[in-house]
């Protein structure tokens, strides 16, 4: 899920941990050799298309030139406190399908109740969350919405086409804490790696 190596020789098969509680990673391990394993597995047949997750803008840049085969998908945190516009761009330029996990932003976080969010969910008559997944769609991603409860399973199937005016107002308000320095990501493993993305730097 991360471009890491965890050390399968660690104290956990899932999350190996050092005696700091860091996450025990393999250091020099490389993504983009990694990536030459997976186009091997495309070759054979046994995968349909093979993609990246959680790659910045620099981490993308650094496989592209090594890649025979371009990745189908980069699936990423996005939602309107968190756009990565500069890796939705690069994925869009060069034909890499955007997969957005975390959409609604995290459980009583800030984007369901922000402004522009509820505006736009009174206006049209809808939920938060739909005119969130909706913003998704509109810029052409594929969203992941995670749930276990029937009701939010079947409402998050809802989707209403955004006008130009109401994705700007929520791209304004992406922009807004773009500029101020306020973008907010609740996804990020305590790796010690620096994955390349602006809101880490």
């Amino acid at each position: 899920h991360w471009p890491v190596l965890l050390n399968p020789q660690g104290n956990d098969d899932k999350f190996p941990t050092n005696p700091d509680g860091s996450r025990d990673i393999i250091k020099d391990w490389n993504h983009i050799e990694a990536w030459k394993q997976m186009e091997k597995v495309y070759a054979s047949g046994k995968a349909k298309a093979i993609g990246v997750c959680n790659y910045s803008k620099n981490y993308l840049e650094q496989l592209l030139p090594h890649a025979k085969i371009v990745p189908a998908v980069n699936q990423i945190e996005n939602h309107p406190t968190l756009p990565q516009q500069e890796i939705v761009d690069l994925c869009n330029e060069k034909g890499i399908q955007i997969m957005a996990y975390s959409p609604l932003g995290s459980t009583g976080g800030p984007v369901m109740s922000a402004e522009p969010v509820v505006k736009l969910a009174e206006k049209r008559g809808v939920s938060a969350s739909t005119i969130l997944l909706s913003y998704h769609v509109a810029r052409g991603s594929t969203v992941l919405a995670k749930s276990v409860t029937p009701s939010r399973i079947k409402a998050n199937l809802e989707i209403v086409k955004l006008e130009a005016d109401e994705l700007k107002s929520l791209t304004d308000y992406s922009d807004g804490l773009t500029k101020k320095g306020e973008l907010k990501r609740y996804v990020y493993p305590p790796f010690g790696i620096n994955f390349g993305f602006p809101d880490k730097q």
